[in-house]
């Protein structure tokens, strides 16, 4: 029996099957299962997940067809289906969702294999906006530890998308993630 963490999410599932394991591989993004940890039940310690270390739980899921009936060609476009199309929407300006605090703070970029220290310029509940340009190794979800001198606040958080600069991250963490409601706890206090 396996168990998987995606601390992301913030969920644990225990007593699963190598095949729903696999399953649960085939459903998660590739910036989730950077994050996911696996454990044998009655193992010492959780390891991260990766292709390399734990090849059976990337093995095909669903292969098997002996004992079911063969799809036709047609299964999976029904008379119900209908064509669509993408109409482009007028870009409209929404008001700002967080006011920003413009201050100076040390800030660092945590990677699997290496972090990235910077200096913030402003930051919310929503993002940060660095100083410096954030190298082309950061993807995906990460930890931004902000420190204000006493305290260290972390956050998970992505990159923000389509940036000349990618200067700026939003913050992913969920409201109810206690680190977040530190976080914005403090962001409060600054005001």
């Amino acid at each position: 029996m396996w168990a998987i963490h995606n601390s992301l999410k913030g969920w644990t599932l225990y007593s699963l099957t190598e095949r729903e394991i696999q399953l649960m591989i085939n459903t998660l993004s590739s910036n989730e299962i950077k994050l996911v940890k696996v454990c044998r039940q009655h193992s010492t310690e959780w390891h991260r997940l990766s292709r390399e270390e734990f090849p059976q739980l990337y093995a095909p899921v669903g292969k098997f067809e002996e004992g079911y009936p063969a799809l036709s060609s047609d299964a999976a476009s029904e008379s119900t289906d209908t064509d669509y199309f993408v109409v482009k929407s007028k870009k409209v300006m929404h008001p700002r969702l967080h006011d920003r605090i413009e201050k100076e703070f040390p800030a660092t970029i945590l990677g699997q294999t290496q972090n990235f220290n910077a200096t913030t310029i402003d930051l919310s509940e929503g993002g940060i906006h660095f100083n410096e340009i954030i190298p082309d190794w950061v993807s995906g979800y990460f930890i931004v530890r902000v420190t204000d001198g006493t305290n260290t606040y972390s956050v998970m958080c992505s990159l923000v998308e389509d940036q000349k600069e990618k200067k700026r991250v939003q913050v992913m963490s969920e409201e109810s993630d206690p680190q977040f409601m530190r976080f914005r706890d403090w962001l409060d206090s600054l005001r």
